[in-house]
């Protein structure tokens, strides 16, 4: 310290105007400067001790601790005691003699269970614990297994019920046609065709699969496909009268009058009662020229729905065929006072009117 005093008391004379003052003022500084230094050693010195005991108390809360208390070890002795008390064998019963009286044979006795010692609850539990863990499972009562059985059967036969729903084929099938109906809506025709098909090979006798199958043929042209479709219908079930209509006006357009109509008088009997299988069965005996045959074919349509202008109108035409001019006149006004009709058949039907009176 007093070379570093010599120091600043040599840089005190050089500078002008240093004078005893400024002496006494560098040896107040020279002696300050320790006591500030020394302040900085106690506070380092105090942070030091701080952190060395904060890493013990750390150290402290790690150090492992005995987790095994006295409760657990006479727990697990009971434990083992209980299993060598059951692995013991019975002792086998001394018969008695022929003197004594014959012994009441008392009910069989549950499964030895060794009494615990009185402990605190917390030893009774992991006693009990113990027990049902490592105590072989003893098999149900029969009353128990008598009670799941049935539930047990149960659910196998909803399985296999559920399973024969399933795997129906009018179900299978009927489910291809709904998929075919609506994507056909949606306008994939290709896609609604070959669903339609699906649905026919796993049930041949589904009606509406075949009906559009046998619709689309005709609205693209292909006669020859749709008659195959609805012939194969009629084979399986003649009295679908909507297919006995469409082979018959195919067979219509194909010029094939006698063939169309013993395709109708093979389904006679289901289309009896429909209005629209009496007109095709009038107009191909009209055009075969068994007019009276036809006026009978038109007028059992109309006894089922009189408002129907092309029932009249064959009616009319066979009846003047037959020279009933009067009936065939009032066929033909019934015709335009039953609905509407086009252009050219209203002038027409106007015509035989005039000329019949």
């Amino acid at each position: 310290m007093s070379i570093i005093n010599k120091m600043l008391q040599d840089l005190d004379r050089r500078e002008p105007g240093s004078g005893p003052q400024s002496s006494s003022r560098a040896g107040v500084q020279a002696v300050a400067r320790p006591a500030g230094r020394e302040w900085f050693w106690r506070t380092l010195a105090f942070l030091i001790l701080l952190s060395l005991a904060w890493v013990a108390w750390v150290a402290y809360q790690m150090w492992p601790r005995p987790v095994a208390t006295e409760l657990a070890y006479r727990s697990a002795e009971q434990a083992r005691a209980a299993r060598a008390s059951m692995a013991t064998p019975k002792p086998v019963p001394v018969p008695q003699p022929a003197s004594a009286p014959p012994a009441v044979a008392a009910p069989p006795a549950p499964a030895a269970v060794v009494p615990a010692p009185a402990q605190p609850p917390a030893a009774n539990e992991t006693f009990r614990l113990a027990q049902s863990i490592e105590t072989p499972i003893e098999p149900a009562a029969p009353k128990q297994i008598a009670k799941s059985a049935p539930i047990t059967q149960k659910a196998e036969r909803s399985k296999v019920e559920r399973r024969d729903r399933v795997s129906s084929p009018a179900e299978r099938a009927e489910n291809e046609f709904r998929y075919a109906a609506a994507v056909l809506r949606l306008g994939r025709a290709t896609e609604a065709e070959a669903h339609f098909t699906k649905a026919l090979e796993i049930d041949a006798g589904h009606r509406g699969a075949r009906q559009a199958l046998a619709a689309m043929h005709i609205e693209r042209g292909e006669l020859d496909a749709a008659r195959q479709i609805l012939e194969d219908g009629l084979r399986l079930d003649a009295g679908q009268p909507d297919f006995a209509i469409a082979l018959a006006r195919i067979l219509i357009e194909r010029k094939d009058l006698p063939g169309a109509l013993t395709v109708l008088d093979g389904s006679s009997a289901a289309g009896a009662e429909v209005p629209e299988f009496q007109i095709v069965r009038g107009t191909i005996l009209q055009r075969l020229g068994r007019h009276a045959d036809a006026a009978t074919a038109y007028r059992a349509a109309l006894e089922r729905q009189p408002a129907i202008p092309q029932a009249w109108i064959g009616l009319g035409i066979s009846l003047e065929a037959l020279h009933q001019r009067a009936e065939a006149a009032d066929a033909y006004r019934r015709a335009l006072a039953a609905g509407p009709v086009g252009a050219e058949v209203k002038t027409y039907v106007e015509q035989r009117v005039r000329a019949l009176r």
